[in-house]
């Protein structure tokens, strides 16, 4: 068999991944990663592909004076002309030639976006070829407003390979006559938990708080000045708190986000400091964190960090967080007290309905060979 393996970020694409096509690889099949980083303004990870020995090939890097992934233009809704029109013509320009040289004679492909340029485009290709494709599950699932017609997990794999129940929950009514929902577990939920097994209980005197930021504009939530609005406002109004209670202020921001950007508006109001870039490094930093739309809520429960969630204006608090006991939620008006954040260890039976218990990577192989 061969199998390639679609990738648009070098980080947790390949920790979702890579164990899996070792196993793929051993049992004599052959793997190659098909990379998309550049398209995100990212470098392939090009070192650790080599170092296992795992074939690659990649897209060519960008041109300077186009727009990254998160930058401080839109182009509009999913639906918006501008936005359809460039990239229709760059699908034909760039990414199709290189999707038709990349995968034309593979059995079956593995990807994590279905839905999300370009990933949508390719499913289509995909099914005029007759190739078979899987899906698994990149990050937690809630509805996105600039989601295009089809949803994530709505664009006919042949099976979406779901981290828990819940999710798994999320994604039957979705999928399309044909696709089957398994659950497998995360491999990268599996390391993570590995990792910070050892080291859960946090060194040092000084409680620290962090604050875990994630391109919600690129989502379609708000504009950019909007959300650091939200932040900054947060931050403002947390100052006083965080002052009384000798709490230090940490932030971590997504990759494609800039943290500098984020530090001088945090000092503006309280002393802040950058976290590890490392996720892992960065949630054993702190003793509890905030968060606005992004897995790394269910990372910091699952490190029995209690956290705290950010009202988005005018689509409240995103995705089931609200439904653990360990959850504060910050309102964009009205009191909240952060005190209750660093009250002993989270409880963990909600991780775990996010996150099946067992070998992912093996489940996930199963999948793929069978």
């Amino acid at each position: 068999m061969k199998l390639a393996i679609l990738i648009t970020n070098p980080n947790h694409h390949l920790e979702l991944t890579i164990d899996a096509a070792k196993l793929i690889k051993a049992k004599g099949h052959q793997v190659t990663y098909v990379s998309l980083c550049e398209l995100r303004r990212m470098a392939s990870p090009e070192d650790i592909l080599k170092s296992e020995g795992i074939e690659y090939v990649k897209f060519g890097s960008l041109p300077q004076n186009l727009k990254p992934s998160s930058g401080k233009k839109a182009l509009g809704n999913s639906d918006s002309v501008v936005r359809t029109v460039v990239r229709m013509i760059f699908w034909f320009w760039k990414v199709k030639p290189f999707i038709k040289k990349s995968l034309s004679d593979v059995d079956k492909v593995l990807l994590l976006n279905d839905a999300a340029f370009p990933g949508d485009r390719i499913c289509k290709w995909l099914k005029r070829k007759s190739i078979p494709f899987y899906l698994m599950q990149e990050g937690i699932r809630f509805p996105l407003p600039n989601e295009a017609e089809v949803k994530y997990g709505g664009n006919g794999a042949v099976k979406v390979m779901a981290w828990g129940e819940r999710s798994a929950k999320h994604f039957r009514p979705i999928a399309t006559q044909g696709t089957e929902v398994v659950v497998t577990g995360s491999p990268r939920f599996n390391k993570f938990l590995a990792d910070i097994e050892p080291r859960l209980i946090r060194d040092g005197n000084q409680k620290v708080l962090g604050i875990f930021t994630n391109p919600i504009d690129d989502q379609g939530f708000c504009s950019p000045q909007a959300k650091l609005e939200l932040f900054e406002r947060f931050v403002m109004r947390t100052a006083p708190q965080l002052k009384y209670m000798n709490i230090q202020l940490g932030i971590k921001c997504h990759p494609r986000e800039d943290i500098q950007e984020y530090l001088a508006v945090a000092n503006k109001y309280f002393p802040a400091i950058e976290l590890p870039k490392s996720i892992v490094e960065a949630i054993l930093a702190v003793d509890a964190g905030v968060i606005m739309a992004s897995t790394v809520g269910l990372e910091l429960l699952g490190a029995k960090r209690k956290i705290a969630q950010l009202e988005i204006p005018n689509y409240g608090y995103v995705f089931d967080y609200h439904e653990s006991a360990d959850v504060l939620a910050i309102p964009i008006e009205g009191d909240f007290d952060l005190s209750v954040l660093f009250g002993g260890q989270a409880e963990i039976s909600y991780f775990y309905e996010h996150i099946a218990i067992g070998d992912a990577a093996q489940k996930i192989t199963s999948v793929l060979t069978e």
